[in-house]
């Protein structure tokens, strides 16, 4: 009778519990799993429930993925597979593309040279300005610039000056955005002043502050190769760009370190091209995907033709949590849910606030979403939520946010209105 007890026992107990426990904690006692397990199913049959009964998963291109990266298993798949517009969520990959082949001690520079000779404090010659793209050159720069200039026994410019911004192409919006999009983003020329195109206006005005003379106009030439002479050169680090461009989702600063990646072939005016080459590079031989899958135009996500899968930022973030020497850099310039950067408007709930780091996407009808959690186990994890079609961004968010509680939440959260 015992036995016979026994083996019904056996029979007629939960196949799915004894399922995930093998898939997801092999580890765990019997009691720590259970525990485990629940939190996990109460996450998956809640996300099924509002995705079958949502309203914007009907009416809009709907992709989800959820992997747990403590226990290396994918948790929930909602059409993961799909090629959607990633929007902002471009800079993560344009990020970690830069960190991995430029490296965390990478740095802007921005150069002032001259050709000639010094007589008397008068140049008899011209002066070069060298652009590196660097959209944190500021007015503290501008200043060093004019005092190097001083200190080198110059305080007028018998020659001429020239700007030498061969660093890119000379188009001034990216491949693939809209016309009318000129009035609202500013060019993307390399020789930037506070991330916009009024370098040489703030030049001109400190040299004549400064009593410099100098000639009213300028044009561009390449740096000559021979007899030039360095005055000054400013820096800034590649954390100083992440920072913003990640934070704030800063558009002028995401084309920066996109072509930091282009400017590595040392061609004069290179294009997107040379640059969307490097991040295709990376998802090929890092991520080990198929690159001919994707489409990356420009390194902001505003392009129209950039087109890329949940699936993919959740590897890439998988990936950036695997190689500490990306992730210490990458991690701290999300933007927090409830405290900072474009989540700061968000996710206020106990559940949410502080535990979200997520780089935030938004176009027109277009809202994505992607970063880290902790379970409430303690589990790291890590998410892509992606929408496209949809007819209402804050319904959207609200309805990503939810979804996001529903993970983070020791209780069940309140009910989401489809």
């Amino acid at each position: 009778m015992k036995c016979y007890l026994f083996l019904c026992i056996c029979l007629f107990s939960p196949l799915s519990l004894l399922r995930a426990q093998e898939v997801y904690y092999p580890d765990s006692t019997s009691q720590d799993t259970v525990i485990k397990v629940n939190w996990l199913e109460r996450f998956q049959t809640k996300a099924d429930s509002v995705i079958r009964h949502s309203d914007l998963c009907q009416t809009s291109q709907t992709g989800i993925y959820f992997y747990n990266l403590t226990a290396d298993s994918a948790i929930f798949d909602y059409g993961s597979r799909q090629m959607m517009r990633p929007a902002s969520v471009t800079k993560t990959l344009t990020a970690t593309a830069a960190l991995h082949y430029l490296g965390g001690n990478y740095q802007y520079k921005t150069k002032l040279y001259y050709k000639g000779h010094i007589q008397d404090s008068l140049l008899l010659g011209d002066i070069y300005i060298v652009a590196g793209y660097d959209p944190c050159f500021n007015g503290k720069d501008m200043l060093t610039f004019c005092d190097d200039i001083i200190k080198s026994g110059i305080d007028s410019i018998c020659g001429h000056i020239y700007t030498d911004v061969s660093f890119k192409d000379t188009t001034l919006l990216g491949f693939g955005w809209l016309w009318n999009w000129k009035n609202d983003e500013k060019p993307t020329t390399p020789l930037l002043f506070d991330a916009d195109d009024c370098f040489m206006t703030k030049f001109f005005e400190l040299m004549d502050s400064n009593g410099i003379k100098h000639p009213s106009t300028y044009s561009n030439a390449l740096l000559p190769k021979d007899s030039v002479v360095l005055i000054s050169e400013c820096q800034h680090t590649i954390d100083e760009v992440l920072l913003r461009m990640l934070k704030q989702s800063d558009n002028q600063y995401a084309e920066s370190l996109f072509f930091q990646l282009g400017a590595q072939d040392k061609s004069k005016f290179p294009s997107y091209q040379h640059s969307a080459k490097y991040v295709l590079k990376f998802i090929e031989n890092e991520l080990g995907d198929d690159a001919d899958l994707y489409n990356i135009s420009d390194g902001s996500g505003l392009s129209v033709y950039d087109c890329v899968s949940p699936r993919l930022i959740v590897k890439l973030l998988r990936y950036i949590y695997k190689h500490e020497n990306i992730y210490r850099h990458f991690y701290p310039c999300l933007p927090i849910g409830g405290e900072d950067g474009t989540l700061s408007n968000r996710m206020k709930s106990p559940a949410l606030r502080g535990n979200i780091h997520a780089k935030t996407g938004t176009l027109k009808r277009v809202i994505t979403l992607a970063g880290y959690c902790t379970a409430p186990n303690g589990d790291d994890i890590a998410f892509a939520i992606f929408h496209n079609g949809i007819y209402s961004p804050r319904a959207t968010r609200l309805w990503d946010d939810h979804l996001l509680e529903f993970l983070t939440a020791p209780e069940t959260p309140s009910e989401i209105m489809n």
